[in-house]
């Protein structure tokens, strides 16, 4: 098939992800003020448990089908074998996975009232493993993934507004919520024949051994990156209630929108990657080197933004009652920059070399040092103890990583004087946010003049700096306009 630009491919992430996070700001306020704290915990609640159960029946395939479409996308009949081979053990991990949901709601008297929820987003299992949306990322179809994601994320918010109006339907946004993230996989599988073809092999010619040592070791990654993701949810949960698990979603997923627009540009370049490591090594280097630069330019002004205006955006997208989310909010904020570092050299470095040994190495220390943190943390202090192992967390992993493959990564020559310039123009970027903040106006009033003026600052002093990145999308819309 016709392999698209990474600009294409950008572009079409950017817009996908830009519409995602501006739904989920528009639908947030509404959320909030109508299922209420109780509520929106115990759908964060029950979604955290069945992520775990997602994550064991997935198995580290997600990741591990990305880079092994990626290197088969020009053999038709090694990539079909892949696939039919990937879905069938997904088929089996998901009826584990089922079963093993049913003893829990049976024997779990705790869970028994929220038994109708679970039921119902257990579903993300069945969606998310038909979906397989990791041959899409594999072949780099963003044109498909974009077009499905756009329909599905419009009916999703039709119904929101129609099924959710009071506390009570919490039910129903569960069922959104479900609909919204994996629901719209269903037509992957019928999406799937224009790519494959079964005919010239049968099941003899199937090696499903092959994949399950790559695969358990990602999974161990995965699993224990989960643990610090979602286990402080989930304590937050069976320690202090619902009602502080509102508090720390209420910060964690406004966070969480950033992290999501930063780590699906770089799924965009992780299939390429790991085609140009056995193929253009040369060509490898430059894709690395920009990405990180492309990671952090998004990064650094992002955290500026949830640093300085927390109050405001709390206020906005909760009200009064969700006030203890703002000390959460301004915690978290560095960790945008820090999950970009470790995504960068966790899957774009070490992934398509076949390192996912140190990744694994690594989380799984993060996942220990999290697990025996939060226990201490959270009894007493709540949403906040979580905040701060989060971010802790992640910069373990961070420094592990950088400390066992600090002689490969310094070949790399990835320290530039550009980090110095998004530091420098985020300082700037804060202390405009700052004085704009002493005029006590209107928090939606607020947040839109200082991102303008923020956003402009940080991106004014690179412009001043020649920063090489920011000039490079300077001229490439500039090149465009002049065509037009």
């Amino acid at each position: 098939m016709a392999q698209k630009s990474i600009r294409y491919n950008y572009f079409l992430n950017i817009f996908r992800i830009g519409f995602g996070i501006l739904a989920g700001l528009f639908t947030m306020p509404y959320i909030n003020r109508v299922i209420g704290v109780e509520g929106l915990g115990k759908v964060e609640y029950v979604n955290s448990i069945i992520a775990y159960f997602v994550l064991f029946s997935a198995l580290g395939i997600p990741m591990y089908g990305i880079r092994e479409t990626a290197n088969r996308r020009d053999n038709l009949k090694e990539k079909s074998k892949l696939v039919i081979e990937l879905l069938s053990i997904l088929f089996v991990t998901s009826l584990v996975s089922y079963l093993i949901i049913f003893f829990v709601i049976i024997n779990i008297h705790s869970l028994l009232d929220l038994k109708p929820l679970i039921v119902i987003m257990s579903s993300t299992i069945f969606f998310s493993n038909i979906g397989i949306e990791w041959f899409y990322q594999g072949i780099e179809d963003q044109r498909y993934i974009t077009i499905r994601f756009i329909i599905v994320r419009i009916i999703s918010l039709i119904l929101l507004f129609l099924l959710v109006k009071e506390p009570k339907d919490y039910l129903n946004y569960g069922i959104i919520v479900v609909l919204s993230s994996v629901g719209g996989n269903i037509f992957n599988i019928l999406y799937l024949k224009k790519h494959l073809s079964f005919k010239g092999f049968t099941i003899k010619d199937l090696n499903f051994k092959r994949h399950l040592k790559p695969i358990l070791t990602i999974f161990v990654a995965s699993i224990s990156v989960s643990i610090y993701v979602q286990l402080d949810v989930l304590m937050l949960g069976s320690l202090k209630g619902s009602t502080s698990v509102g508090y720390y979603v209420m910060a964690n997923k406004l966070i969480r929108f950033t992290i999501i627009f930063i780590v699906t540009l770089g799924s965009v370049l992780l299939p390429r990657l790991s085609y140009l490591i056995s193929n253009d090594k040369e060509q490898y280097v430059v894709y690395v080197k920009k990405s990180l630069n492309y990671f952090l330019i998004i990064a650094f002004p992002f955290t500026v933004i949830f640093l300085t205006l927390a109050e405001d955006f709390t206020l906005l997208l909760g009200g009064q009652e969700f006030l203890p989310s703002i000390i959460t909010m301004k915690i978290l904020s560095p960790i945008i920059i820090i999950v970009s570092i470790a995504y960068f050299i966790g899957y774009l470095i070490l992934y398509p070399q076949g390192k996912e040994n140190i990744y694994t190495i690594a989380v799984i220390i993060s996942a220990i040092i999290s697990v025996i943190a939060n226990f201490f943390l959270i009894p007493i202090l709540g949403h906040i103890g979580a905040a701060i192992i989060a971010v802790s967390s992640e910069l373990v992993g961070v420094l592990i990583m950088i400390l066992l493959y600090y002689k490969e990564l310094s070949k790399l020559e990835l320290i530039s004087v550009n980090i110095l310039y998004y530091i420098i123009a985020s300082f700037i970027m804060f202390l405009t946010i700052f004085f704009i903040s002493y005029f006590n106006i209107d928090p939606l009033v607020n947040i839109v003049i200082s991102s303008i003026l923020g956003f402009l600052s940080f991106f004014l002093f690179l412009f001043i700096m020649k920063e090489e990145i920011f000039l490079s999308i300077v001229l490439d819309l500039k090149s465009r306009l002049n065509q037009n």
